[in-house]
């Protein structure tokens, strides 16, 4: 969504609410079909701010609805890191000013940018806002919209619980999603629901929808480990199958875990939880258990469930190198089978 000339990324809508516009990932239309948890759901998590600075600076204007999480702002240039005068910014409940310049060096991280083919060009000031809800004020100074060639070609896409949102990975750009994107040179577009993560035949049919990703990856299972009352497994499997045959039905790649692993476990039920996610996304689409990517007990925090900002690293490291070779593999595939219908084209018609 374009606003002010600024390129309000994975934000479907703008709500009106007093001091501004609150940002919101999954718009009312959707939020409506979908549960009352990702309803109510308006965490910033995935949001970034895109922009170009026609005359090298702005401030930004933005407010927080405080959380019990701390509300730090990540500021990036292209696909690096702002410097330390601007590489994070705290947001109060009252309106903060951000601002914002070119970094001295912008002419080198060209340079770099276009020798190492990164994603992101240096212009576009990427400005990471924070898992908690944050209220856009408006912006003083003059803004453009990035360019198509200035952004990557390709997004991923992530849906998940409160791990995939990034809760506990200390910093947004820490969480496996942003690193996964990162390893990989791609956009991503983060919708981590934290405890909302339902698997609803609802919310794969709006995935699919979307037109905005080329491949995508679904967590499924932790938030309904203890609601045994809801989730009996008879009723969680019935979900598990309904979501992934929407899925499988699209044929853009889909990788999928179940969840992955953490404390206190009731071993007898996670275990059969984990053998249905299995069987499921295992046929349908391209499977990675949980505890292949997170199997140490050491990287998860202390409330036992969310891993830590070593584990969000370790998630990320595991899984991005199979997407990686699953995606150049399913390259591989298209080109050849592209090159044997030429071929045989130009054979029937010299």
């Amino acid at each position: 969504m374009d606003h002010q000339n600024i390129r309000f990324h994975n934000v479907e809508e703008l709500e009106p609410v007093e001091g501004g516009w609150l940002l919101r990932r999954v718009g009312a239309a959707a939020r409506a079909r979908i549960s009352p948890g990702v309803q109510e759901n308006c965490f910033a998590t995935g949001i970034e701010l895109r922009f170009t600075m026609p005359d090298g600076a702005v401030d930004l204007l933005l407010k927080t609805i405080p959380q019990a999480e701390a509300a730090t702002a990540h500021i990036f240039f292209g696909s690096f890191q702002g410097g330390w005068e601007y590489s994070s910014k705290n947001i109060g409940a009252d309106v903060t000013r951000i601002h914002i310049e070119y970094p001295a060096k912008l002419a080198t991280l060209r340079r770099i940018t276009a020798e190492k083919q990164l994603a992101f060009a240096p212009e576009v000031v990427r400005v990471v806002l924070p898992y908690v809800p944050v209220i856009f004020a408006g912006v003083e100074g003059r803004t453009a919209l990035p360019a198509a060639d200035q952004l990557p070609q390709k997004t991923y896409l992530a849906y998940g619980s409160s791990i995939t949102h990034g809760s506990l990975s200390l910093i947004q750009p820490d969480c496996y999603v942003f690193r996964n994107a990162q390893a990989l040179g791609v956009d991503y577009l983060n919708l981590g629901f934290a405890g909302n993560a339902l698997m609803e035949e609802e919310m794969a049919n709006y995935l699919v929808s979307r037109r905005d990703w080329d491949f995508a990856s679904v967590e499924m299972g932790i938030n309904t480990t203890e609601r045994v009352k809801e989730f009996p497994l008879e009723v969680f499997e019935e979900r598990i199958d309904r979501f992934t045959a929407v899925l499988a039905r699209d044929p853009r790649p889909v990788f999928a875990t179940s969840f992955f692993g953490y404390l206190d476990e009731d071993t007898d039920r996670t275990d059969k939880m984990r053998r249905i996610v299995r069987r499921y996304a295992a046929e349908r689409l391209i499977f990675t258990d949980g505890l292949q990517l997170l199997d140490d007990e050491t990287l998860i925090s202390a409330d036992g469930t969310h891993p830590d900002a070593r584990g969000q690293e370790q998630i990320a490291a595991r899984w991005s190198r199979i997407m990686a070779e699953t995606l150049a593999n399913r390259t591989a595939r298209l080109v050849f089978c592209a090159f044997i219908i030429l071929y045989k084209t130009r054979r029937k018609n010299p």
